[in-house]
């Protein structure tokens, strides 16, 4: 049975109010819980000195500092240790943040106002952030937009007209800190995960015995002349002052990857107005689905190649996907494609590696690019913009790779499979338990 619900709304809010919104996301606690954002919070617009250090909010409520070199055209305000700031465009994907305790006085534009709490003894401002990323806040915040084409932001006065629950004090530090345990609990499964594979890397390293400069870096400083500095690299200098080969050294044959024998490298298909979904649409594989030695397909898109080019760009499994460009530390990072998606081809930033299986297994080359050595190489050899580091076919080809017998390729490759599989698990418990952080924060504040 449908209860009939009367909602009396102003005038002037009638363009952009939504009844899907509005009905579907009311907080379950008393009146008398509830307070204005405007009343618990005080907005503060102190302008920041021109040196101060930049931040960004993610959509998780995590905070980051951008890179020292940037800097704002308009006007920088400083949020300090406790303030609550949150994005204009971005709070109803629960952008919003605290600054914590023991961080330096960080500076935002005016698209992330700064808030600080009235009263510290009612309200705890890491309770407000977890508030404004509950679903109902999200709606609440989201009825704001709707009915405004192409509107995107949320105004400070807007929000400060949201009401949210005041729990008791302690009932809020009840829920921030089991928040905090969780979220505790989360980045210990991430940083196990994360030594795992590492372990995984140096047991294989080990097995093939390695040796590059890229294995030894110097700490310190270099001292080299002017007049060769055109010429000098730092990976050069690692070899010359320890006495190392530039070249890659293995108990093992050493061959390039561009050798016709070991493998192909095949390049995807660019993506242009012409080609989107149509008659012949296939899924394709881009930058985003090649992480770090494993693939993410929870989102796929597609674009219409004809059958008579099909083959060009199909994948095959067993094909070893290899990323175009990135950061400088992840430029290169690879992945294997085990034909999980019928008919699938493979964008132009995503290089293929197609492995003479009788010569080089992909499993073995997979595991062999998860190496300092492997990863130095397409470092050095990438063309680094302000954000971007990008690879070419010529340097894949340049890639020198130890070649062990096919049985010794299958031992190794089995060492890096466990590593990567003990590595998911731990993080597939951290994803769990951050989930559950969010969850049970939601639960205790909606139902108060």
């Amino acid at each position: 049975m449908i209860v009939p619900h009367v909602r009396i709304v102003p005038s002037s809010a009638l363009a952009r109010w939504d009844a899907k919104h509005v009905l579907g996301a009311q907080w379950l606690q008393p009146t008398d819980r509830q307070m204005k954002i405007g009343q618990v919070l005080r907005r503060r617009r102190d302008v920041a000195p021109k040196k101060v250090r930049l931040g960004t909010i993610h959509f998780d409520g995590s905070l980051s500092l951008r890179p020292e070199s940037s800097e704002l055209k308009g006007t920088t305000y400083l949020a300090s240790p406790g303030n609550v700031v949150f994005s204009k465009i971005d709070v109803r994907n629960g952008a919003i943040t605290v600054v914590p305790e023991g961080m330096q006085k960080i500076g935002f534009s005016a698209e992330y106002p700064i808030y600080e709490v009235v009263d510290a003894e009612t309200l705890l401002p890491e309770f407000v952030a977890l508030v404004c990323r509950t679903s109902v806040f999200k709606a609440q915040v989201q009825a704001l937009v709707v009915g405004h084409s192409g509107r995107k932001r949320v105004s400070p006065e807007e929000f400060e007209e949201l009401y949210i629950p005041v729990l008791p004090a302690a009932d809020q530090r009840k829920i921030v800190e089991n928040h905090r345990d969780r979220l505790t609990e989360a980045r210990e499964f991430d940083r196990s995960a994360k030594e795992r594979v590492r372990a995984g890397i140096d047991e294989l390293t080990e097995a093939l015995a390695l040796e590059s400069p890229d294995m030894h870096p110097i700490k310190g400083a270099f001292i080299a002349p002017s007049h060769a500095l055109d010429q000098w690299s730092i990976f050069a200098g690692t070899a010359g002052a320890l006495g190392i080969s530039l070249d890659l050294q293995s108990k093992f044959k050493v061959r390039h990857l561009g050798d016709p024998s070991l493998a192909t490298i095949g390049h995807g298909i660019q993506k242009s107005p012409r080609n989107r979904p149509d008659r012949n649409s296939r899924p394709y594989l881009s930058v985003k689905n090649v992480q770090d030695g494993f693939l993410d397909l929870s989102e796929i898109k597609y674009i219409d190649v004809p059958e008579s080019r099909l083959s060009q760009y199909q994948l095959e499994p067993g094909d070893v996907l290899l990323c175009e460009g990135n950061s400088a530390e992840l430029v290169g990072r690879p992945a294997i494609w085990s034909g999980e998606i019928e008919g699938c081809v493979h964008q132009n930033h995503v290089m293929r590696i197609r492995c003479n299986r009788d010569e080089l297994l992909p499993e073995y080359l997979l595991s062999f690019m998860q190496t300092r050595v492997s990863r130095g190489h397409f470092r050095r050899r990438a063309k680094k913009t302000t954000n971007l580091a990008t690879i070419n076919s010529a340097d894949v080809k340049e890639l020198q790779v130890p070649v062990p017998p096919l049985p010794e390729q299958r031992r190794i490759a089995r060492i890096w499979v466990k590593a990567q599989a003990d590595g998911a698990e731990l993080r597939k418990k951290a994803h769990a338990a951050r989930k559950a952080a969010y969850s049970d924060s939601e639960a205790a504040i909606v139902g108060g």
